[in-house]
């Protein structure tokens, strides 16, 4: 594809290329739903299961979320060897933002630790 392509007729050629590509994903979705209907799945761990060729695994998953309020409340109840929570830093955006703006010796001493790389562009067309 050119680079001289006119903005006009590649806003046009994303906006096919997004509905195209959404309605793929619909489609592989919709097959995944007929594949665990026949086939099953566990509620966490994977089954595989062998349709000719093919290899088909289903993997089902869990999404677990700790409610750090109600963890306060029972922390104690369990002996600190047996605590499965873990406090991880995490960098507080708002915070990084402030100091690189506003307290530059600082914000240069905390950039140390943080890596930093260019993120992929978004591009939304309305």
């Amino acid at each position: 594809m050119s680079t001289d392509t006119p903005l006009e007729t590649l806003a046009e050629q994303w906006r096919a290329a997004k509905a195209d590509e959404e309605a793929a994903r619909k489609q592989r979705v919709q097959i995944e739903e007929n594949i665990i209907h026949q086939t099953g799945v566990r509620e966490e761990g994977s089954v595989t299961v062998e349709a000719r060729a093919w290899k088909i695994r289903i993997t089902g998953k869990l999404n677990r979320k700790l409610d750090p309020q109600a963890w306060e409340r029972i922390r104690d109840s369990i002996p600190e060897a047996l605590r499965p929570v873990i406090y991880a830093p995490q960098l507080e955006l708002a915070g990084l933002r402030y100091l690189e703006n506003n307290e530059p010796d600082i914000y240069r001493i905390v950039a140390r630790a943080i890596e930093t790389k260019p993120a992929k562009p978004a591009v939304e067309i309305k």
